[in-house]
């Protein structure tokens, strides 16, 4: 049956002293100083390892400091190791979807290397003011990255919509061009629509994100994980000037209750799922080495789909 998943919290840590919710792991973002975190964390159940943000994302010009890593991984019993798929101006002097690429495989194959797990890379949401460059949300580009690396994917269902509502694109065709069949683990929450558009603030699931997640799920046929990614967020946000907004998104019941429903939701869809394969390995390229030149994608490959080498 699939996994559950959910980000760290209190009120997450309070449900599972009290209660025994459907909980396969805990989600703990990597940050600087884990591991008093991820100890306690693991205490509750074991820990799935994710890199977001500033801190982690496979782009960097120097991934940090991998020996910590290496701790964090053996504490937290975690089956695979997940990271952004992002890429920032100040990440390369001179940023081009085939140099990204490169940089990616490049990285990929450390971190497969030195920690000897599977690799997850998670599509990022695209804003209409993002600095990050648009083609980093491009499902090709996408697709590009995972077959050059030898990734897989983590969908993150909310940020694909987001992508989708400022890429001016259909969401559902926005979703269906990703390279869904590499879905390892699928991050959902609720996003909610402001002034500035469609934002991802990981509110808690309504009908319409069940909706969205099961017609994931049928597409999805290596899907091991569900993470929910409501609660362990503060409850401030921002607006696009910075400008400081409440967002409630910690309440115990609310999770709980999403919780209850993605645990139906997966019972009911295990029936109709067929047994899902082994973990793609992408052109059969070993995580743990960088590809040959006959398993990467060519220049010319690049420039087909529309983009500068």
């Amino acid at each position: 049956m699939i996994a559950l998943s959910a980000n760290d919290s209190s009120a997450l840590r309070s449900l599972l002293r009290k209660i025994n919710p459907p909980l396969n792991y805990v989600k703990v973002a990597l940050e600087k100083d884990l591991d008093l975190q991820l100890e306690s964390a693991r205490a509750l159940r074991p820990v799935l390892l994710h890199g977001c943000g500033d801190h982690w994302r496979i782009a960097m010009s120097q991934l940090p400091n991998l020996e910590r890593l290496q701790r964090w991984i053996a504490t937290s019993n975690t089956p695979y190791l997940s990271l952004h798929l992002d890429i920032q101006p100040e990440d390369m002097a001179h940023l081009t979807p085939g140099a990204a690429l490169e940089r990616i495989a490049e990285n990929v194959a450390q971190l497969a290397d030195s920690t000897g797990l599977p690799i997850l890379l998670e599509n990022v949401a695209q804003y209409a003011w993002s600095e990050r460059p648009k083609f980093v949300t491009d499902p090709h580009w996408i697709t590009a990255a995972l077959e050059i690396s030898g990734a897989n994917l983590l969908l993150d269902i909310t940020h694909a919509r987001v992508s989708a509502y400022h890429r001016n694109e259909d969401a559902e065709s926005y979703l269906a061009a990703l390279p869904l069949e590499r879905t390892i683990e699928i991050h959902t929450s609720a996003p909610r629509m402001e002034s500035e558009g469609l934002r991802d603030r990981h509110l808690p699931m309504q009908q319409t994100e069940f909706d969205w997640l099961e017609w994931a799920i049928t597409r999805t046929p290596a899907l091991q994980t569900i993470t929910l990614e409501y609660g362990g967020i503060p409850d401030i946000g921002h607006t696009r000037e910075g400008r400081e907004i409440r967002i409630p998104r910690n309440d115990p019941s609310a999770l709980l209750e999403n919780l209850a429903k993605l645990d139906t939701l997966r019972k009911r869809l295990a029936g109709k799922l067929r047994e899902a394969p082994k973990l793609p390995q992408g052109w059969h390229i070993d995580q743990r080495r960088a590809p040959t030149r006959e398993e990467e994608l060519s220049i010319g490959s690049i420039q087909a789909m529309g983009y500068d080498a």
